[in-house]
C-alpha cells in the first residue's frame, strides 16, 4: 500500500508560504526528505495559495524535487495550466490529482494526460456536489472512464478516489466509501484516499485515520495521501501489508521495527533530529547550510573543524553513494552546491584563523580546440573547486597555444582536458606533445565521453577520468 506525502503544501504552513513567495526552497526540500525517509512512496505537489504565480512556482518545485528525490510525483493543482507546465518539464511519469466528471475540465484534462502519459486520479465529483451514496460516485466513474478509453487509458493508467468525508457529519459516509473501494479494486483499478478527511472534527484523530486506513486496506485500498510523520498510521500500514501478502516474508515490516524491542509504544525508526551541517551536504540543500555553519560559528566552532570534521566527511561520504550508484548526478551536483554555499561563509574565515596556511592545488581545464560542448568540463570545475582545488577554467574550444601559455602563466601542476568528440579528441594529443615541446613539467588528465583510459595512455597522458567523482578522485592522486 503506497503513501503519498501530503506535506508539500502550502495550506496552515506559514513558513512554507513565505518561502514559496520569496523564492525560497528550503521548507520543500526538507519536507520531501523528511517524508522519504519516513516512509512516503509518493510525493503530492501542490503549491496552490494567494500572492503567487502558482504556473511559475510549480515549475521550479517539480524542476528541484526531479533532482532532489527519487520519488515520484503527484501534480496536484486544479489548473489545467499549471498541471500541464509540470507535466510537460517533468521527467518521468507523473500522477495527475485530479480529473473528475465536471463536464467542462474533463475531456480538456484527459487530453493533457494523455499527451505526456500521465496516470491520474479519478475523482468521482460533478457539476452537484458529493454524491452520498457509493453507487452515484460509481455513475461518475463509469463516465470519465468511458470518456478516458477514448484517450487510450486503460484501468491500470488510473486510481479512483474513494472520496472520504467526515464521519462527524456524517457516519455512513466512511461505509460508503468503503464499498467504492471495494468494487473499484475488483474492476482492476488502483484506489486512493485522503485519509485525515474522515476524522475531521473529532479528537485524537489518529485512532480513526489508522482503524479506516487499516479497513480500506482489507477493502483493497492501494494509494493513500497522508502525513508519514504519524508514527501510528506508518506502523498500522507495515502491518496491514503483512496482513494481505504484500510485504513478501515481512521483510519491510521486520526492517521497519529491527532497531526496537517490540510493543505498541516501540518507537517505529530513530526520532528525528535537527538537521546537521553534515546533512546539509548530503542532501544537497544549499540553503539551509548557511544558517547552520553561522549557527556553528556563533557557538564557537572554529572554521578548520566545520571544514574537516563536518564539510569534508559529507562531501567523501557522497562520493561513496555516487561511486555505489545509490547517488546519481543531480545528488551529486546538489551536494556540490551545498558545499560550494559553505565556502562563500567559511573560507575566508579560514584565511584569518590563527595557524591554518591555506595552499590549494591549481587545476587548469579546458574543453579543446574546436569542440564547444562544455557541460561535462563545468560539472568537473564544480566537483574540483568543492574538493578544495583552484580551478582555473578556459571555457571551450580553447587552442593548444593558449592552454600552454595559461599553463606558464599560472604554475599549474595539473591539467584537465576535455573532447567529446572524436574529431577533437585529438587536439588532446596536441597539447601535450607542446608542452613536452617546450619542456613544461605538468600533468595531464583527461576525460569526454569518447575518450578512454588507452587513449590516455597512447597520448602521453597521466589519468583518464569516467565521471566527475571520479576526476576529483584522479586529481587528488596526480597533486600528492
Amino acid at each position: 500500500m503506497v503513501v503519498v506525502g501530503e506535506r508539500i503544501n502550502p495550506t496552515g504552513k506559514k513558513q512554507l508560504q513565505e518561502e514559496l513567495k520569496s523564492g525560497k526552497t528550503e521548507e520543500v526540500r526538507k519536507f520531501a526528505f523528511e517524508q522519504a525517509q519516513r516512509g512516503a512512496q509518493v510525493l503530492d505537489v501542490n503549491v496552490g495559495m494567494p500572492g503567487i504565480i502558482e504556473k511559475d512556482v510549480m515549475v521550479k518545485t517539480v524542476e528541484l524535487l526531479s533532482s532532489l528525490s527519487e520519488l515520484p510525483l503527484c501534480i496536484d493543482s486544479p489548473s489545467l495550466e499549471v498541471i500541464e507546465a509540470a507535466l510537460r518539464i517533468y521527467p518521468g511519469r507523473a500522477l495527475i490529482n485530479s480529473i473528475s466528471g465536471e463536464p467542462e475540465k474533463m475531456t480538456k484534462l484527459l487530453a493533457i494526460a494523455a499527451k505526456y502519459g500521465a496516470m491520474f486520479v479519478l475523482l468521482p465529483l460533478g457539476g452537484k456536489g458529493v454524491p452520498e451514496t457509493a453507487e452515484k460516485r460509481q455513475l461518475i466513474v463509469d463516465k470519465v472512464f468511458t470518456a478516458a478509453m477514448k484517450f487510450g487509458f486503460t484501468n491500470k493508467d488510473i486510481i479512483i478516489d474513494g472520496l472520504v468525508m467526515t464521519v462527524s457529519a456524517n457516519q455512513d459516509s466512511a461505509a460508503e466509501t468503503l464499498k467504492l473501494i471495494s468494487n473499484s479494486s475488483k474492476n482492476g483499478f488502483g484506489t486512493i484516499v485522503g485519509l485525515s478527511n474522515v476524522s475531521f472534527g473529532l479528537p485524537e484523530r489518529g485512532y480513526i485515520n489508522s482503524a479506516f486506513l487499516a479497513m480500506a486496506v482489507d477493502r483493497g485500498l492501494t494509494m493513500a495521501i497522508a502525513n508519514p510523520s504519524l508514527e501510528l498510521l506508518m506502523n498500522v500500514k507495515a502491518a496491514a501489508d503483512v496482513l494481505t501478502m504484500k510485504d513478501k516474508k515481512s521483510e519491510i515490516y521486520i526492517k521497519r521495527f529491527a532497531e526496537t524491542q517490540g510493543g505498541l509504544g516501540s518507537k517505529s525508526s530513530k526520532p528525528a533530529t535537527q538537521e546537521t551541517i553534515y546533512d546539509a551536504v548530503v542532501n544537497g540543500n544549499p540553503e539551509s547550510i548557511k544558517k547552520l555553519i553561522e549557527q556553528a560559528l556563533k557557538a564557537g566552532e572554529k572554521p578548520s573543524d566545520i571544514v574537516d570534521n563536518k564539510l569534508i566527511p559529507a562531501i567523501s561520504f557522497v562520493g561513496d553513494l555516487y561511486e555505489k550508484k545509490t547517488y546519481f548526478l543531480p545528488q551529486l551536483i546538489a551536494s556540490a552546491d551545498a558545499m560550494k554555499a559553505a565556502f562563500v561563509i567559511v573560507e575566508p574565515l579560514l584565511k584569518s584563523e590563527a595557524g591554518k596556511k591555506i595552499e590549494k592545488k591549481i587545476v587548469l581545464i579546458a574543453t579543446v580546440k574546436g569542440d564547444v560542448h562544455d557541460i561535462g568540463k563545468n560539472i568537473v570545475a564544480l566537483m574540483l573547486r568543492n574538493y578544495g582545488f583552484e580551478v582555473i577554467d578556459l571555457g571551450k574550444d580553447v587552442s593548444a597555444t593558449t592552454i600552454i601559455s595559461k599553463i606558464s602563466q599560472t604554475g599549474a601542476k595539473l591539467v584537465a582536458l576535455s573532447a567529446l568528440m572524436t574529431t577533437t579528441m585529438i587536439e588532446m594529443k596536441t597539447v601535450i606533445n607542446l608542452a613536452k615541446k617546450q619542456g613544461i613539467k605538468c600533468r595531464f588528465m583527461i576525460g569526454g565521453a569518447v575518450v578512454t583510459d588507452a587513449y590516455a595512455k597512447e597520448i602521453g597522458a597521466d589519468g583518464y577520468s569516467k565521471d566527475a567523482y571520479d576526476a576529483v578522485k584522479l586529481a587528488k592522486k596526480l597533486s600528492e
